[in-house]
């Protein structure tokens, strides 16, 4: 039986998925102007997300009852599919290893300074095995749980640092930018935000594959907004520069954070909210992940690639956390980093765009002799 899952469900995941790419170590701050107007930026970027996406959106409203994996096969053919689909299995294993290593950095680095990291990853690691091997069913079920709360919170929790915020720091609006510049760090934000991916790979599952559309908009608008507020009251409340030379900047924001009737600081509230956005993340990749080996090898069972994906990332995420930190390459992405994105994001499914027009009748005819 395939689990199924609703529109509701999947925006949820993308949305918190996508917010827990910038609440961690806020790389955005650094992209384009690197100024005052980076909020015009982030606007700028619902286009570019938007535009970048249309292939792979394309390809899948075509075979919605296939993954990314089963059309990229269908397209290319088996030998050459495999080939790019194993690519993209990679390249979801190394996004859940990339926020496997953030997260546990800020804990060890802010929270639990006394802890042994390998003790941080095994336990973080047993829990996400744990969740994504349940199923995406489990998944999309905690996502519209857990959603509505942890964005609404996340939100009071924005509110109430109101007293440190000084609007006037973004001002001059666009003195110190200019229009390309600002376009570029768009674009660049567009890139980094993978998301969208999450939709690509379970298209199969949605319950109503027509609504993928208002999936992609709803889930861009929410997410954006929330991203929006948090780079606006980092930036208002540290300074610009301040912002920029932190290695976790919105977490610095909420420790400026009183609420005198609750908390004396509500550092520990944050650190639930943020545990259930990044958890969401690297779940979800490694479910992915699994999910496109399963479909390469033809398997029936996930789990059995689920768990040495697991592992290596545990492996791989301990090598970089202990031994060789990579957390400035991080912060701040090198230009082969958005190539890198960009090829997996647009080029690859744009190949597959006009590869399948000039295939188009064959696979049509094979569509029909399978019907």
């Amino acid at each position: 039986m395939i689990e199924k899952i609703s529109t509701r469900q999947i925006i949820f995941i993308i949305t918190i998925s996508r917010i827990a790419t910038i609440i961690t170590i806020m790389p955005i701050i650094h992209m384009g102007p690197a100024n005052q107007d980076i909020w015009i930026m982030a606007i700028l970027s619902f286009f570019y997300t938007i535009v970048t996406n249309i292939p792979l959106l394309f390809l899948s409203s075509r075979f919605s009852n296939l993954t990314l994996i089963g059309y990229m096969e269908k397209i290319f053919g088996k030998f050459i599919g495999k080939i790019v689909g194993t690519f993209y299995g990679v390249f979801f294993m190394r996004t859940a290893i990339l926020f496997f290593y953030i997260a546990v950095q800020m804990i060890r680095t802010t929270f639990m300074t006394e802890l042994a990291p390998i003790i941080i990853v095994l336990v973080l690691m047993v829990l996400c095995i744990y969740i994504s091997s349940r199923g995406l069913e489990v998944l999309a079920r905690s996502a519209e749980f857990f959603g509505p709360i942890i964005i609404v919170s996340l939100i009071i929790v924005i509110i109430l640092g109101f007293n440190n915020i000084d609007l006037t720091i973004l001002l001059p609006i666009y003195k110190d930018s200019n229009f390309l510049n600002i376009n570029l760090g768009a674009i660049e934000m567009s890139l980094i935000l993978t998301d969208l991916y999450i939709l690509t790979m379970n298209m199969p599952q949605l319950e109503n594959k027509k609504d993928v559309n208002k999936i992609v908009i709803k889930s861009i608008t929410y997410s954006l907004l929330i991203i929006l507020m948090m780079v606006i009251v980092t930036q208002t409340s540290l300074g610009i520069e301040q912002a920029k030379h932190s290695n976790y900047p919105f977490l610095t924001y909420i420790r400026m954070v009183r609420t005198y009737s609750i908390f004396e600081r509500i550092e520990s509230a944050f650190l639930t909210i943020w545990l259930i956005f990044i958890m969401t993340r690297i779940i979800s990749y490694l479910y992915v992940s699994g999910y496109a080996f399963k479909e390469i090898f033809k398997k029936k069972d996930i789990n059995i690639f689920i768990y040495p994906i697991a592992i290596i990332t545990t492996i791989i995420t301990y090598y970089i956390v202990d031994i060789s930190p990579m957390m400035l390459e991080i912060t701040k992405p090198k230009p082969l980093e958005y190539i890198y994105y960009f090829i997996f994001k647009t080029i690859i499914p744009l190949i597959a765009v006009i590869v399948y027009f000039f295939r188009r009748k064959t696979l049509e005819e094979q569509e029909k002799l399978k019907n």
